[in-house]
């Protein structure tokens, strides 16, 4: 039995290494060239580019963007920022822009609050922390923004609303550099020990009992800073569409308005690296309102 299942697996060997053997032969005979067959359009679709009337919604137009922003992922202190920016595209993927604005308000966080109802003063926090009634006052805020930034639009289509409204769409990447406005806490020194702070010194020379007159005192300055993001714009008609933009600037500063160096001064050393980034909302105006096809 077992010796006539063995001749059958064989005779089956066999007659498949034949079948393959007669296979292989048939295909080395055969041009080893491959060739595309061209296929002959006619009627209105021959020698028809593969994009037609394609809206050029960018290519040499200004665009103009009134926009609302606030930021976000604050630590003490919240901006509400009004502002616009110009933008104008040599191409339909790649333009220059500048933009800017004003922190018309800014909102203090949960963080700030709970210090400012729940803080303790000794003469061990003293300089960090001189009152938990003005711990507002010292926090750094954010006042103005502006920046140039290159504009990369990689991605467009259509996008449907409700299965009703069909908008053009497109993912707008940039990078630059921005110019922001910061009013931090002013220098001090506490005395006469780090560690058991009395009164500080104000420019070297004020004494301030309690450091009370420092935590309210305030310096401005500007800081340079990259600046980087991604939008996101609909158009609804020629001249008109809507944009919804996240931009992050990082740079330092002492948001918390305390001797983060713990060297017992309030100064520069104290500024910490901060990935400050905001949200905005802008509404698009492109020139001139008449837009091209290709």
């Amino acid at each position: 039995m077992m010796m006539r299942a063995r001749q059958t697996l064989l005779r089956i060997s066999l007659v498949a290494a034949l079948a393959l053997g007669l296979v292989m032969a048939d295909g080395l005979r055969a041009e080893h060239a491959v060739r595309a067959q061209a296929v002959q359009v006619s009627g209105p679709l021959a020698d028809a580019p593969a994009v037609m009337n394609q809206r050029l919604w960018r290519d040499m137009r200004l665009h103009v963007e009134p926009f609302f922003a606030f930021t976000m992922a604050d630590e003490y202190s919240r901006s509400l920022i009004l502002g616009g920016e110009l933008r104008f595209h040599f191409l339909d993927w790649l333009g220059i822009g500048g933009w800017g604005g004003y922190s018309v308000a800014t909102l203090d966080t949960n963080l700030t609050k709970e210090i400012r109802d729940k803080g303790v003063t000794t003469n061990a926090n003293r300089l960090d922390l001189p009152s938990r009634e003005g711990y507002p006052n010292q926090v750094g805020r954010l006042n103005w923004w502006s920046g140039v930034e290159v504009h990369f639009v990689p991605f467009r289509g259509k996008l449907a609303m409700f299965q009703k409204i069909f908008v053009d769409a497109d993912i707008d990447l940039f990078v630059g550099a921005a110019f922001v406005g910061i009013e931090e806490r002013a220098d001090a020194v506490g005395q006469p020990a780090p560690d058991a702070v009395t009164f500080c010194e104000i420019a070297g020379n004020a004494t301030d009992l309690g450091c009370l007159q420092s935590q309210g005192a305030r310096a401005k300055r500007t800081a340079i800073a990259p600046s980087f993001g991604v939008a996101f714009n609909a158009f609804f008609k020629e001249f008109i569409g809507l944009s919804f933009r996240w931009r992050g600037i990082p740079f330092k500063y002492n948001t918390s308005g305390t001797d983060n160096n713990r060297d017992g001064q309030i100064n520069g050393d104290d500024r910490l690296r901060q990935f400050n980034n905001m949200f905005s909302v802008g509404l698009i105006f492109a020139l001139p309102p008449k837009i091209k096809t290709k």
